[in-house]
């Protein structure tokens, strides 16, 4: 089967992984960390980025062997279902400063928002990028966002979250926080070095392990996992009582669906995630 029998790129970038894609005319334009990417919708290998740092091979995660991944989790009836539903559904890898500070933006709001919050960041402190005679703001650096106060980032929009968004950039900015090096650490390090990061807690630290630091085995549960988990898996030990998971809740379902799923859990989570989505007919 071919790469792009494997890619539906509009729908990747549209599932709730990341936020900060919009089309204009027959192209879509993202960030990526210090870049602007745009490919087109008739051919999203025709990938540029601006500066020419980043490709369609490490956007679309096109070195993932995905007919041997979906034949893996496959093995649950209800995800082979969703496999042939949604056909081209894969994951992104994301910058990791991004991805964090993305996340950190997205605890107790809706997409819409976690959009407003991201762009808000961006143009408040980002590097201004112009491709094709439009202006486009990258994504503001660790040490950018140190450099603002807490009241100038609750200015841009972030609200309380303004005190986390903080804290990592300055553990960032100030070395005692290498994200690159928790992509060589084991999931449960690299997990242990998030959590102790102020306002992470175990589903954003997933998130960005799943997304950005390549622990495919990641499996983040937030309400809409914790009800296709309760709706569908009877077998799940401690199942979800309430949509608010309680920590000890979160990481009995999650270690479960990590020893059911194997080492690419995360694309399960993410079929179930959009698919849950989906049936409720919430907006992306």
């Amino acid at each position: 089967m071919s790469v792009l029998q494997h890619l539906n790129a509009e729908l990747s970038i549209n599932s709730g992984q990341e936020f900060l894609w919009e089309r204009v005319g027959n192209n879509w334009y993202g960030i990526h960390g210090g870049s602007v990417v745009r490919f087109s919708a008739a051919d999203p290998l025709d990938l540029e980025s601006f500066p020419d740092c980043v490709s369609a091979e490490e956007i679309f995660r096109l070195d993932d062997d995905m007919g041997a991944i979906l034949g893996e989790i496959s093995h649950d009836p209800l995800v082979k279902s969703l496999v042939a539903t949604y056909p081209g559904l894969r994951l992104m890898r994301q910058d990791a400063e991004q991805c964090l500070f993305s996340f950190l933006c997205a605890s107790n709001t809706n997409i819409p928002m976690i959009r407003r919050m991201l762009r808000s960041l961006c143009a408040r402190f980002g590097r201004q990028v112009q491709v094709d005679g439009q202006k486009f703001h990258a994504f503001p650096s660790a040490k950018a966002l140190d450099r603002a106060s807490e009241a100038e980032l609750r200015a841009a929009g972030l609200g309380y979250r303004a005190k986390a968004i903080k804290a990592a950039a300055r553990e960032i900015a100030r070395g005692s926080l290498d994200l690159e090096s928790l992509k060589k650490a084991s999931y449960e390090d690299a997990k242990a070095r998030l959590l102790e990061i102020y306002g992470v807690g175990p589903k954003i630290a997933d998130c960005v392990l799943l997304f950005s630091l390549e622990k495919l085995d990641a499996f983040p549960i937030d309400v809409w996992i914790a009800r296709a988990l309760a709706n569908h898996y009877d077998w799940l030990s401690d199942k979800k009582t309430s949509d608010k998971l309680t920590a000890c809740q979160y990481e009995n379902l999650s270690s479960q669906m990590r020893r059911y799923f194997g080492r690419h859990a995360g694309y399960a989570q993410q079929y179930l995630y959009y698919h849950m989505r989906q049936a409720a007919g919430k907006r992306w």
